[in-house]
């Protein structure tokens, strides 16, 4: 990746987190709040941001933090994966 594709990865990584504390402290409010119509909208909404950003923010740490991607197969590799994967019993001699 370049450098600004990884200076705007963790710039939402940082945003995603920020985004996920606050879900969960609106989640725990709404979890201590009196039952109602209020509080279960409350408390639906703070958990589906809390997953949604928190799910993001492992994937974008996922692709900062990992391993480079495996390198693509060289040329006899695909020519046999294009022929189905398998050679002819009479030809492996």
């Amino acid at each position: 990746m370049d450098t600004t594709a990884v200076r705007r990865a963790r710039r939402w990584f940082w945003t995603l987190t920020a985004t996920a504390v606050l879900a969960m402290g609106a989640l725990s409010h709404g979890l201590r709040s009196a039952p109602g119509p209020t509080t279960g909208i409350l408390v639906l909404g703070s958990s589906l941001a809390l997953a949604a950003s928190a799910l993001q923010t492992a994937r974008i740490l996922a692709v900062l933090v990992g391993p480079p991607c495996l390198p693509l197969p060289g040329p006899r590799a695909r020519r046999r994966s294009a022929a189905g994967g398998h050679q002819r019993l009479s030809s492996r001699r």
